[in-house]
């Protein structure tokens, strides 16, 4: 499938004092790309010309992009993924990082721009050696039962992972959909060797003065993967792509697969 990445890397002039800033990213993101804060963008004529409305605003449950955020030294690295046939409307995005994004805030706080990258990404082939690690960039909230799982085995992994890339796809590369996956993979298992996770609470304060409670775990997983099919590997890189579980428009759901 064809996503395409964007990098920025924000240097705040004061420190930001928190763990998690998915929420900080996507305001500034949304403040960034929206042209006119007065209009109703429905009764705009330029409306499926418009990234706002077609990245940010899309009307389906499913948004074909997904945000990712972390410190990096005293930088904050945001890594914003555009999926599928939206995007077209990358250089439309980057233009308006370029010009607007200078002179905006970052949750109140000046900063500097101090490097922008773009590259279209492809998910090659990764084939899973004996030991499987899933690191966690940002919370992630994958839920069984309507309750978050706070240790995950490796087959919520690995539908969770399916699960992300039928959704893209179906709405916004449907050359690539759907994904299928036979019974006995489905059914993949794998033991787990090691964790260490702990789970968080945040809040997103939306700019209508609305709140939306947020929640996930942090840590890392340690799998056996010695008997695993090494086809899943690349199954697993597309949720690394994608992100995966709940909020993934709100910088949640980052993961990093490692094998050995």
């Amino acid at each position: 499938m064809r996503s395409t990445l964007i990098s920025i890397d924000i240097h705040p002039k004061y420190p930001i004092k928190k763990e998690f800033f998915g929420s900080i990213v996507r305001g500034w993101f949304g403040s960034l790309l929206r042209c006119n804060t007065t209009k109703d963008c429905r009764n705009c004529h330029d409306l499926f010309d418009c990234p706002y409305y077609m990245i940010f605003k899309e009307m389906v449950d499913v948004k074909p992009y997904s945000l990712l955020s972390f410190q990096y030294g005293e930088k904050i690295r945001n890594l914003i993924r555009i999926h599928g046939e939206r995007s077209r409307f990358v250089p439309m995005i980057v233009d308006k990082i370029n010009t607007k994004g200078r002179n905006a805030h970052f949750n109140g706080i000046p900063y500097s721009i101090d490097e922008i990258r773009v590259h279209e990404i492809e998910t090659a082939n990764f084939k899973l050696g004996a030991i499987t690690e899933i690191l966690l960039l940002s919370p992630l909230c994958l839920k069984h039962n309507n309750t978050m799982e706070m240790i995950p085995t490796f087959n919520s992994f690995f539908k969770a992972c399916v699960r992300s890339y039928n959704r893209i796809t179906k709405y916004y590369d449907r050359e690539n959909y759907p994904l299928r996956i036979d019974e006995k993979l489905r059914d993949t298992a794998a033991p787990i060797t090691k964790y260490d996770v702990r789970s968080m609470k945040m809040i997103h304060e939306c700019m209508d003065d609305r709140k939306i409670p947020l929640e996930g775990i942090m840590g890392s997983f340690q799998y056996d993967t010695s008997l695993v099919s090494p086809e899943v590997g690349k199954i697993l890189k597309f949720g690394e792509l994608l992100q995966i579980g709940k909020h993934t428009t709100y910088g949640l759901g980052g993961i990093l697969i490692k094998t050995r």
